[in-house]
């Protein structure tokens, strides 16, 4: 696995942090006993991406991270803000024995 600097956006509806790092509070949904949650990550200065965390309802130790596909980057925060809104919005269900998040039509 690469290793690479992780700084969150926090996707909160008129709120902004983009240089929080590690420390909670992202928008997150509850999907069939998941907590699903949208990061923005920093993968090279002036390089954004979006990634997925999803972990059983109460085990934060379980967390999985799921990215979308690396071609899809950013280097506005404010259209990656809106493009993580986005994908977390279209996130429909959660695989049950893998964790991986189900999109409808994105």
């Amino acid at each position: 696995m690469l290793c690479k600097p992780v700084c969150f956006w926090h996707i909160a509806a008129g709120q902004a942090d983009f240089h929080r790092c590690r420390m909670g509070g992202w928008p997150q949904r509850h999907i069939n006993g998941f907590q699903v949650e949208c990061e923005v990550v920093n993968l090279n200065p002036g390089v954004l991406a979006i990634e997925i965390t999803v972990s059983r309802n109460g085990d934060a130790a379980g967390r999985q991270r799921w990215s979308l596909p690396r071609f899809v980057t950013f280097n506005d925060p404010a259209v990656a803000r809106r493009h993580a809104e986005l994908v977390l919005s279209g996130i429909v269900s959660v695989d049950e024995f893998t964790g991986e998040p189900r999109y409808g039509i994105l």
